[in-house]
């Protein structure tokens, strides 16, 4: 499958590549998106990337930043049954968190791909998910997984399983400033929608505890 996915890229590249040569613009971008990415040289335990990869992008290890399957699915589902859905990839996702760009227009879509094909030429896979794990906007007064770490009384190092699935379950629904009955059950919802995915894996070890008042 990831000859099938590098095949696919090859448009990819080349018109990152021709971009990068013509578009001063983009140039700006690819630098402040490599500088931010090696910049943090602090790798999570593999645990976050796992977590990630299952309930963000289960292909990850196969594309080189842009899913084509997941692209077509989402124009298809689109088009033909008027349901939006998301299908950003870990590198695209990142790329959006750094360059603070969420704009909905297809220009904005399309060079946030460009590049993301080039951070995953740069860097592993390992790199890249810390790295975004490590930036990511998770709710108010918290950016990254240190400061949901500090504010749930947990270690990055040794409560990993339990802490990544707290942060990957905010990627979709960040916490707000007061928490509310929606968000949690939101928020509660995706997380048994994520340690379900584990437990299909295999990882019978991370069950899920509903938040209680003493994480405020």
């Amino acid at each position: 499958m990831r000859a099938l996915y590098f095949i696919a890229s090859i448009p990819y590249f080349i018109s990152a590549n021709l971009l990068l040569f013509a578009s001063r613009s983009f140039r700006e971008l690819n630098f402040q998106v490599i500088e931010s990415v090696s910049s943090i040289n602090h790798e999570l335990p593999h645990e976050y990337l796992w977590v990630l990869q299952l309930a963000e992008d289960h292909r990850n290890s196969h594309h080189f930043g842009v899913d084509q399957l997941s692209f077509f699915r989402i124009v298809f589902q689109r088009i033909f049954r008027g349901v939006k859905q998301g299908g950003s990839t870990i590198e695209q996702q990142l790329v959006r968190t750094i360059t603070s760009k969420y704009e909905l227009t297809l220009r904005r879509k399309i060079i946030e791909q460009l590049l993301a094909v080039i951070v995953s030429t740069k860097f592993s896979k390992s790199r890249i998910a810390s790295v975004y794990l490590q930036v990511a906007y998770l709710g108010t007064n918290l950016q990254g997984v240190d400061s949901l770490a500090r504010k749930l009384d947990l270690d990055v190092h040794t409560d990993s399983n339990y802490l990544a699935v707290e942060c990957v379950s905010r990627l979709k629904y960040p916490e707000p400033s007061k928490s509310s009955s929606a968000w949690m059950k939101k928020y509660n919802r995706r997380k048994h929608h994520v340690v379900n995915l584990l437990h299909k894996t295999g990882n019978k070890g991370i069950k899920v505890t509903r938040y209680t008042r003493r994480f405020w």
